[in-house]
């Protein structure tokens, strides 16, 4: 009865929020990350405060004793052991000291063991979920803790939103950038299709006179005009790197207009950043761009500006049917151009499996429903750049009428951290399979998309 109650709050908590990184664990609204090393109490917190995938978090708070049993739970599985400890948040200076936790909330709850109490840094045991303590010295497993995120939810605009219609394209750059690196990047990605949208909005953002307003054009060549006459200026900057970039309320704004002329439904940004965001909580952004069946791509600069949150834009992409590539500033313009953004602008498919290491993961279905002449099929093989872990994977896909086929890349043929190629699909149902090899035992979050050139009857649903 009691472990039926602990699941039963366990998978509530759970419904109601959401995690950075899908491979961490939410619980009581707060995420757990069990990292695969072990190390000792500094350095476990350093990485927690400087190195999570999930963004700056802390060793793990632990407030009460179902908190505490989830842990000791947990991480026996996530480490694959019947015993073991690992750090948590508290500690203290000396033996005369209090106790303070890393997040700095107040000591409330505690739950020390009998033994082992004589040194300054606490440990979880896995088998009891009593704690003790190490000293700093110490290796052990660890595990980080950060505020979970409320789960987006999905409210679509309403039945008139078809995919089919010509939509309006978003094009949002940062301030920080140097002039040649957006001029660059809009000439050769954007004009050559002067047909293809039905208004152009652009915005230049990270200005630290506030947000400027988004321009919108019917005529490529005017929206091209704004675009090189409102390039980044060095004295419009904000001089450090501490201020957040403010992309996610870019997005926000331009899903937010009701403009009849420029319609929002099935719209798609493309966002070049080169500042992070210092928002964790990007649920409020999602379910705005959900909302009208939008669709965000980015490229982030692997050399960026300030802001916090480096994951941020990445997980709008992941949470929205788009797709995010890291690279050098000046080699923006060439993945626009490797791009089949507006050749192939419709969705069909959409993973985001967790990775690590070598293994092989069965990923959900794709229903080819629409017959077209171009399928573009990408996979983001890494959440961060530059590439550094990964080395290759296979992506297989088989039907019952057609057969099968595959696609192989490695590490030489990425651009930036994309691999991209296009496929003829018959329709059907097709089982898909990813073989993959990293290097690095962290897991991270990645995309597998297939785009099409013809309208689908439906829009495909987001993928979590």
């Amino acid at each position: 009865m009691l472990l039926q109650l602990f699941l039963l709050v366990f998978f509530a908590s759970y419904a109601k929020s959401e995690c950075m990184v899908n491979s961490d664990k939410e619980f009581e609204g707060s995420c757990f990350t069990f990292y695969s090393q072990q190390l000792n109490f500094t350095d476990a917190r350093n990485w927690c405060h400087n190195k999570n995938p999930a963004g700056p978090s802390y060793l793990a708070y632990v407030p009460d004793q179902i908190t505490a049993n989830f842990l000791a739970t947990r991480a026996s599985h996530e480490y694959g052991l019947g015993f073991g400890r690992f750090w948590i948040g508290l500690s203290r200076n000396s033996s005369t000291s209090p106790y303070a936790w890393d997040n700095g909330k107040p000591v409330t709850y505690t739950n020390f063991g009998t033994t082992e109490l004589d040194q300054n840094y606490i440990f979880e045991d896995m088998g009891t979920s009593r704690w003790g303590s190490y000293k700093n010295s110490s290796l052990t497993w660890f595990v980080c803790s950060y505020a979970a995120t409320p789960a987006p939810t999905i409210s679509p605009e309403d039945n008139s939103c078809k995919p089919g219609k010509k939509v309006t394209l978003l094009f949002a750059y940062s301030n920080d950038f140097d002039s040649a690196t957006v001029r660059s990047t809009w000439y050769q990605g954007f004009l050559t299709f002067t047909d293809d949208y039905a208004g152009y909005a652009i915005v230049r953002f990270d200005v630290n006179t506030g947000q400027e307003g988004i321009a919108y054009f019917t005529d490529l060549d005017n929206a091209t005009s704004y675009v090189f006459s409102h390039l980044p200026d060095s004295n419009l900057r904000f001089g450090d790197n501490t201020t957040g970039s403010d992309s996610l309320e870019i997005i926000e704004k331009f899903y937010n207009n009701n403009s009849k002329q420029y319609s929002v439904c099935g719209s798609r940004c493309v966002i070049l950043e080169k500042r992070y965001s210092n928002r964790l909580d990007i649920s409020k952004t999602v379910s705005t761009v959900r909302k009208h069946y939008g669709m965000v791509h980015a490229f982030s600069s692997v050399d960026p500006s300030g802001g916090t949150q480096s994951k941020a834009i990445y997980n709008l992409t992941s949470k929205t049917n788009g797709v995010c590539n890291f690279g050098k500033d000046s080699k923006f313009a060439d993945f626009t151009e490797e791009y089949q953004f507006f050749s192939a602008p419709y969705p069909m498919y959409c993973a985001n499996p967790v990775v690590s290491g070598q293994n092989t993961a069965v990923l959900p279905s794709m229903n080819v429903n629409t017959e077209c002449f171009l399928y573009w099929t990408l996979v983001t093989v890494q959440d961060h750049g530059p590439p550094d872990s990964f080395q290759s994977f296979d992506l297989k896909w088989s039907n019952e009428k057609s057969g099968g086929d595959d696609w192989y890349i490695s590490s030489k043929s990425l651009f930036g951290v994309h691999g991209d190629q296009s496929y003829y699909f018959d329709l059907g149902s097709y089982s898909m399979q990813l073989q993959y090899n990293y290097t690095s035992a962290v897991e991270q979050t990645i995309q597998v998309r297939v785009y099409m050139n013809s309208a689908p009857k439906d829009w495909l649903p987001y993928c979590d």
